[in-house]
């Protein structure tokens, strides 16, 4: 049987460290994690979170929907602030070895415009092969953009458990990540199906 779509500690503890925050906070009732959680979503996240051991999306998901509309007012621009904060925890953690290479790389440093896109496209690749690391469902990939060619796009297909909360905060994750390269705000995400997430640089670099 496959394993069910799922996200892995490293990231997913971030998630129930907030939620736990803002209950002690008395932000968020235990009565309302009940309502929204399943009896079992419960029972893990009353648990220490193991960075190596992998998590239900679901959970992820419901999770991140409550964040969302409790200390997000219901904006799905808190998502995409939990992503970029999620890149930067993984960023000063240095728990993989990917985001410590991303972190040297210069691909500003190539004057040619066509070496710096190819560069660019070096660095990308690097970045999706975190993508494994952290959810074991999806495939991703980074394409040319066939509408502009000075863009790439990253395409994750086989992407039917991806919940709408996670298309959120990986743009927030990939502009994080951009961002250390003086490229903020670069991707935009878009779902032309169900079972594909798409997401598209807003410019050239």
């Amino acid at each position: 049987m496959a394993a069910a779509p799922s996200i892995k500690g490293a990231a997913f503890s971030f998630v129930v460290e907030k939620t736990l925050k803002l209950v002690s906070a008395g932000a968020i009732s235990r009565a309302e994690l009940a309502r929204r959680l399943t009896p079992a979503g419960l029972a893990v996240i009353d648990r220490p979170i193991v960075v190596i051991q992998w998590y239900d999306i679901n959970l992820y998901a419901r999770m991140m929907e409550l964040l969302r509309d409790t200390a997000g007012e219901g904006r799905n621009e808190y998502l995409v602030r939990h992503g970029e904060e999620a890149a930067e925890r993984l960023l000063q953690k240095g728990l993989y070895q990917q985001m410590e290479y991303l972190k040297r790389m210069d691909f500003g440093g190539e004057s040619d415009p066509s070496a710096r896109y190819q560069a660019f496209g070096r660095d990308l690749r690097l970045l999706i092969s975190l993508g494994p690391s952290l959810f074991n469902f999806g495939h991703q990939e980074v394409k040319n953009d066939p509408q502009h060619e000075d863009r790439y796009m990253l395409e994750i297909s086989e992407a039917s458990p991806y919940p709408e909360v996670l298309c959120w905060s990986t743009q927030g994750f990939n502009n994080r990540m951009a961002a250390v390269h003086d490229t903020p705000d670069l991707w935009r995400w878009e779902r032309p199906r169900i079972d594909l997430v798409r997401y598209r640089m807003t410019r050239s670099v």
